[in-house]
């Protein structure tokens, strides 16, 4: 860095010259000071000078001094000159620590910013001070944990999809190639079965497509008066044959009167659609689904509640994250594709709500989409 061009040096060389200014300004003060008291006293009635008596004999100046009194001045103004000597030594040591620990923070924010451009993301520089630049690296810390953490969120939801996309590949593979060789005739149950793994697929990228643009709110939203309660009983008819699969009941209990809200209802629809069906895939046969709206504190609020294990209270913080699954021995096929309850509370939050999760009592868990109605109502 060139010479001065620091900020260590700008500020050790100022605080120096100011230090030095202000000793050299004392000095010359107690100087002239000095002399006027000086010669005050040897204009008085009766003194001593030079080795004569003074009169009271005005005027006069430095001619009023004897031998002795010049002597005593001029050691007077050689110990003014050493005390500015001294002044100038302890601006000197003054400025350069204060610089030090003024830039010494910065320096390693300085090092730190250079090894998170190198790519080593988890960084902390120590908090020495409760100044500005205290505060200035507090905040720099947490940025470099925050960075650290979502660079490793992307390295896990990368692996993820890979792990998703692995096997529907393989299984696709398979059977593309023992067609190719002759192995199996191309029988339509064999079509159908790989027709159904690419819409799988398919899936499965358009969501993650949704979910990438609504955790980035851009997500394209076609927003009308909505009503919340035709629409869960449209999503009762529809969901009732797969609770009937698996021998479950459902039951609606729908408010009266909710007013309309300015949302998306396809986005809405597959919100309620993904928590029915988290709420089928956990919940053991001939239990009971509860679907539920209603209007609390100026929020109108739509709840899918399910009588199954409930969640594990390490679970519960997690819930929401991409391919995370509580059931460690659930996979895709058992624990479906990973990202739905991501998909809801996105969809979810690009409307301006809420999506909530809570287990009750004595068993079973309870899902929960809030909107504010003062907000949303047309």
């Amino acid at each position: 860095m060139p010479k001065f061009h620091s900020i260590r040096d700008k500020l050790m060389v100022s605080t120096f010259l100011l230090i030095l200014l202000c000793g050299l300004v004392v000095i010359y003060l107690c100087g002239r000071q000095m002399e006027d008291l000086f010669l005050r006293y040897l204009s008085m009635p009766g003194t001593m000078h030079g080795g004569m008596m003074h009169g009271g004999m005005m005027g006069g100046g430095m001619g009023m001094m004897g031998p002795s009194e010049l002597a005593f001045m001029e050691s007077y103004h050689q110990s003014l000159w050493w005390v500015g000597l001294f002044f100038a030594f302890l601006g000197l040591v003054v400025s350069y620590f204060l610089a030090g620990s003024i830039t010494r923070p910065l320096r390693q924010l300085c090092q730190a910013t250079e090894k998170i451009r190198q790519g080593k993301l988890k960084q902390e520089v120590p908090v020495t001070t409760c100044d500005e630049v205290g505060q200035l690296t507090t905040l720099f810390n947490k940025m470099s944990e925050e960075l650290a953490e979502n660079e490793q969120n992307r390295r896990e939801f990368l692996a993820n999809i890979a792990h998703e996309l692995r096997t529907p590949l393989a299984v696709l593979q398979g059977q593309l190639e023992s067609l190719l060789d002759g192995v199996e005739p191309p029988a339509p149950e064999k079509l159908f079965s790989m027709e159904e793994e690419v819409m799988r697929l398919t899936r499965l990228v358009a969501d993650l497509r949704d979910l990438s643009l609504a955790e980035v709110h851009q997500l394209e939203l076609h927003k009308k008066p909505v009503d919340l309660n035709g629409l869960l009983q449209r999503a009762a008819a529809m969901l009732t044959p797969l609770l009937e699969e698996k021998h479950l009941q459902f039951q609606v209990d729908l408010a009266e009167q909710l007013p309309l809200l300015e949302l998306d209802p396809d986005r809405l629809n597959q919100v309620v659609y993904n928590l029915v069906v988290n709420a089928i895939r956990y919940t053991d046969p001939g239990t009971v689904i509860t679907l539920t709206s209603r209007v609390q504190n100026g929020q109108v609020q739509l709840l899918v509640a399910d009588q199954g294990p409930g969640i594990a209270p390490e679970d519960l913080p997690h819930i929401f994250e991409h391919f995370y699954r509580g059931d460690k021995s659930r996979n895709r096929g058992t624990g479906g594709s990973g990202i739905g309850l991501s998909l809801a509370k996105s969809f979810v939050e690009n409307q301006g709500g809420t999506l909530t999760v809570a287990n009750t009592q004595p068993k079973g868990a309870v899902f929960q989409v809030t909107f504010p109605i003062e907000k949303q109502k047309k």
